[in-house]
Order: C-alpha cells, then structure tokens, then sequence
C-alpha cells in the first residue's frame, strides 16, 4: 500500500470513528469545546497536501476547495464562540468515573442556565446523560447567580457511585450516569409510607442504595424504619418518610443522627 492510500485510510478510519461516535451518543470531551473544527482542518489540510502532491488533480481545483473550505472553519469557529459553554469535571469517590458538566447562562431580563451530563471513565470519551438536561430560569433581577451558584457547583454528593444530587436554584436535582438496577417509583414510595403508618414489621424497600425496613415493636408499640446503606446516608433509625412539597423530595425524618436526609425525589418514576 502506497503512502497515499495508507492516508486516505487512516483519513476515513478517523472520519468513520467521529461519525459513529457521535451517532451513539458519544463524545471526545475535547471536542465539545471546540467543536468539529479540528477534525475538519486535519482533513482539509491532508486532503490539500494530497492533491497538490498527485499528478492527477488540478492546482486550481485544490486552492478553490481550499477558498471555499477556510470561510467555513471560521464560521464553525464563530459558531463555537457564540456558544460559550463551560465545563466541568466531577471526580467520584467510588473509583475512576466521572461526571462532566457542559453548562451556560444567558440573560435577556431574566437569566436562564443550561446543563448538560457526561458521564466519562477515562476522562477522554464521554457519553451525553439523554434526558437529565437541567434548563433553569431566574425571574428575579435582585438576585445575580452564576450558573455554577444556581446548579451548586462544590456542594454536590455522591449519593451512590451512579448518582449525583445537586443542591440548585431550584430544589435538589439527582443525576443518574446508569440505570438504577431495582427501579423504584414515587407510588413505591407512597406504598411503603402507608405500611409503614400501618406498622407492617418486615416490610423492606430500596431506595438509590438504600435499604428501608419497617420494624414495629409489639411489647411497646413503637414502629420505626431501619435504614442500612452503601451511599451517604449512615446506617440508623429514622421515624417516617413525609413528602416534602417545598424541596420536592421525600425526605427520611427524625433519624438517629441528624433531623432529615433527601431520599428521592418527588417528580421521578411517576
């Protein structure tokens, strides 16, 4: 295989990757930051040098393709500019994974923020959390928020390996870089509370890696739930799970250690 051919195949062997890559939802991190444009100068550039270098393509056609391909670079360039998006990296604390956030705001009277998730192993490829984009808007003008401060950049947890909750603007928001393996539902979520009222002594429910069981004591008639967990919540004794309408959450109560934990969110699995 002559030089030129081995090009040509490297060329599309790198070309054919990107295309795939972007068609199944992942990324190379660099390249959300800048765009398409270095892939598209490397081929342009090998293309150019190529042609000139065969016998077979005319010199004016390669400087035309050329005239015709820098406008393009420079408005893929602008285009990127415009964008304006930031990112971030969240290393977890359960081993190599992490979580890359692509965000921005804009304010027009009032601000809005944009997130977007990536969840990343190696910290070179990502691929995009579909669904869990977080779009949030501030109406009040005497309140200035960055988008790191409205998303609560620096006090997110790690709930589990696979889970991140922010403290936002908004209310706490869970992100999920893999599907829960037990899925659990917000009407989960009510049944256990009405046997829990009912003193159902036995009954058990995990919650993002946490495991709830009813305990009830005939000799006192106390009830309680038993809370044992992998994630951030310590293992404990909690009085009830209540909805809570202002954080949208339910919420573990009068627990061993401290008042109240965050459980699960109140709008998910409905």
């Amino acid at each position: 295989m002559t030089k030129t051919k081995l090009a040509f195949v490297l060329l599309g062997v790198m070309n054919l990757i990107l295309i795939l890559m972007h068609l199944t939802g992942y990324f190379i991190l660099f390249f959300r930051q800048t765009g398409y444009m270095i892939p598209l100068a490397v081929d342009i550039i090998i293309l150019a040098i190529l042609g000139f270098r065969s016998s077979r393509y005319s010199n004016r056609l390669i400087i035309a393709g050329l005239f015709l391909s820098v406008p393009f670079l420079l408005m893929l360039n602008l285009w990127v500019q415009i964008r304006d998006y930031s990112y971030k990296k969240i290393d977890s604390p359960h081993g190599q994974q992490s979580l890359i956030i692509e965000y921005r705001d804009f304010t027009l009277g009032e601000t809005t923020y944009y997130y977007h998730f990536y969840k990343t192993i190696f910290g070179f490829v990502g691929k995009r959390l579909d669904d869990q984009s977080i779009e949030m808007v501030n109406y009040d003008r005497g309140i200035r928020l960055t988008a790191e401060e409205a998303l609560g950049l620096g006090r997110e947890q790690w709930i589990t390996k696979n889970i991140v909750r922010f403290p936002t603007w908004e209310g706490m928001k869970d992100i999920h870089l893999a599907p829960s393996r037990s899925p659990v539902s917000s009407a989960d979520i009510e049944a256990f509370i009405n046997m829990a009222k009912n003193k159902k002594n036995g009954r058990t429910l995990t919650v993002n890696g946490n495991q709830l069981e009813i305990r009830y004591d005939e000799m006192s008639g106390q009830s309680w739930i038993e809370v044992t967990s992998d994630g951030v919540i310590p293992r404990q004794q909690c009085s009830r799970i209540v909805p809570n309408e202002e954080s949208q959450f339910y919420m573990l109560e009068e627990c061993t250690h401290r008042w109240e934990y965050p459980l699960y969110p109140m709008t998910e699995g409905k």
